[in-house]
């Protein structure tokens, strides 16, 4: 295929859709470019908090295929719960996959799709599996069964082997059966988790000192005391090592078919904020538009936006999730009847609700209870 698209390319685009995951978005970037270019090992496993942006990255990049037309073929997206390989039983189905892959094919394609179109976007394929961290081989120190069985079957597809796809074709208006070679090589495979233990595993073992890694210290200037304040902050990228994901409870031969683990960070209170005012399912953008039904054009004050990025941003393990819990709680109050709440306001030609810290305030004290 022919494209002049470079990695940097391709994080310029996935920038404007995902915001605070800058270093993540470069190996992302670089995962895909190796995918449209035929490059093998472009595997990446995504590693943070839920609400930190992993969802959100596995939909830029299927937006940024779709927008670009000479990657047509690249544009056979699923998105999947690595735990929904199982069923009932405890019984692995791989195959899954691919009849999810093929009906996205004939959905965009047509049902009468042939067998080469077939193979070529399903071969071109990106599959993202989600809650990679719910298959580990241990839960609470627990043998998963389960898990381990997971992780096994999809070693195949992940080193690149040839697997067939049993479908049917119409041939003079007949169902044919017929078995489609896939190389699994060429598909991409994005697969994300919150590995919420992996972060207090780390953790520990960094404080207690039973390895070399030690905690790092940085120092604040403190106003009030007019002293410089020492402070100890943990973030997992720094101190991660391969042997933790093994340790985690994930098998080592399906962690070596990752080119890239990316860790993403914590969301910062500016990151926060802009997701919060410019993000296309922020939860204040999407009551813009509700309110707007009313002809009241909904604002938000520096102080109330300061206020629900602080709380959003103490809440790290939930992470973007949070701005939507904090300014849920608050608009509800107003949604029902906005007109008759006594807050809106004419400024100029125009209707205006401003959320103000004060209004703000007292639905977040309320959430530290």
């Amino acid at each position: 295929m022919t494209t002049k698209l470079k990695p940097t390319d391709i994080h310029a685009y996935l920038s404007q859709k995902v915001l605070g995951q800058e270093e993540v978005l470069k190996q992302v970037s670089v995962s895909v470019y190796k995918h449209i270019k035929g490059v093998k090992w472009g595997n990446i496993l995504l590693i943070g908090n839920s609400g930190t942006g992993k969802t959100t990255i596995m939909k830029a990049v299927f937006e940024f295929y779709l927008e670009h037309q000479e990657l047509a073929d690249y544009q056979t997206v699923l998105v999947m719960n690595a735990n929904s390989l199982t069923d009932e039983s405890g019984e692995v189905h791989i195959p899954r996959i691919f009849k999810n892959l093929e009906a996205d094919v004939r959905n965009r394609l047509g049902s009468d799709v042939s067998p080469q179109e077939l193979k070529t976007h399903i071969e071109n394929a990106t599959v993202c599996l989600d809650e990679i961290d719910k298959i580990s081989a241990k839960i609470s120190d627990r043998v998963n069964v389960a898990g381990i069985l997971i992780q096994q079957a999809l070693l195949t597809i992940l080193e690149g082997e040839t697997l067939y796809l049993e479908t049917t074709i119409s041939r003079k208006e007949k169902k044919l059966p017929i078995r489609i070679p896939i190389d699994t090589a060429r598909m991409l495979f994005i697969c994300g988790g919150a590995f919420e233990l992996l972060y207090d595993q780390v953790n520990s073992l960094v404080l207690s000192g039973k390895d070399e890694r030690v905690l790092r210290v940085s120092y604040a200037w403190d106003a009030a005391t007019k002293e410089f304040e020492s402070k100890r902050i943990f973030n997992l990228k720094d101190y991660m090592r391969i042997d933790d994901l093994f340790d985690y409870g994930m098998v080592p031969q399906f962690i070596s078919r990752f080119g890239a683990i990316a860790i993403l960070e914590n969301l910062r209170k500016d990151s926060l904020k802009k997701i919060l005012l410019n993000a296309v399912d922020s939860p204040f953008v999407n009551a813009k538009i509700y309110f707007k039904t009313f002809g009241i054009d909904l604002q938000i004050s520096e102080e109330a936006l300061e206020l629900i990025a602080d709380q959003a941003e103490k809440n790290n393990r939930i992470g973007a999730r949070s701005l939507r819990e904090s300014l849920n709680r608050v608009l509800s109050e107003f949604q029902f009847d906005p007109l008759g709440s006594g807050r809106v306001r004419q400024k100029g030609d125009k209707q205006v609700l401003i959320l103000e810290k004060e209004i703000i305030e007292p639905y977040i004290k309320t959430s530290d209870k």
